[in-house]
C-alpha cells in the first residue's frame, strides 16, 4: 500500500468534487485537525479511517490501496442513496442506457 498515492487520490476527489477537508472530517467522525495531519503526512491513516474514506467518497477500496496513482481521465458516475419508487429506478435504467449508447456512438465515431 503506497500512503502518498493514497493521499493523492483522497486530495483529488475532494478537490475535483469541490469538497474540503473540514467536509470529510466530518463526514468520517474525526476532527478537522487531525485529518489535515493525516493528508499532510504528518499521522498515520488507520485502516478503519481509510474504510470510513471509501464509503464517504465511493472511491472502491482497492483503487485507494493501489500501490500506483493512476489518473483516470474517463468521467464517473456515483450515485448515492437509495430510489425510492418503481418510477425511480426505471428512469436510472433509462439514464444508464443512455449513456452507454452515447459512449458506444462516441466510440464508434472515434474508431471511424
Amino acid at each position: 500500500m503506497n500512503t502518498q498515492a493514497m493521499l493523492i487520490q483522497i486530495k483529488t476527489w475532494l478537490k475535483t468534487n469541490h469538497k474540503s477537508q473540514k467536509w470529510l472530517a466530518q463526514q468520517i467522525g474525526l476532527s478537522p485537525a487531525f485529518l489535515s495531519q493525516i493528508l499532510s503526512g504528518t499521522r498515520k491513516l488507520q485502516t478503519k479511517n481509510i474504510i470510513a474514506i471509501s464509503k464517504v467518497t465511493a472511491i472502491p477500496l482497492d483503487t485507494l490501496i493501489t500501490s500506483e496513482h493512476v489518473d483516470n481521465k474517463e468521467p464517473q458516475i456515483v450515485l448515492r442513496g437509495s430510489l425510492s419508487s418503481q418510477n425511480s429506478k426505471k428512469q436510472i435504467e433509462q439514464l444508464l442506457w443512455d449513456i452507454q449508447q452515447c459512449v458506444d456512438l462516441e466510440a464508434t465515431i472515434h474508431d471511424a
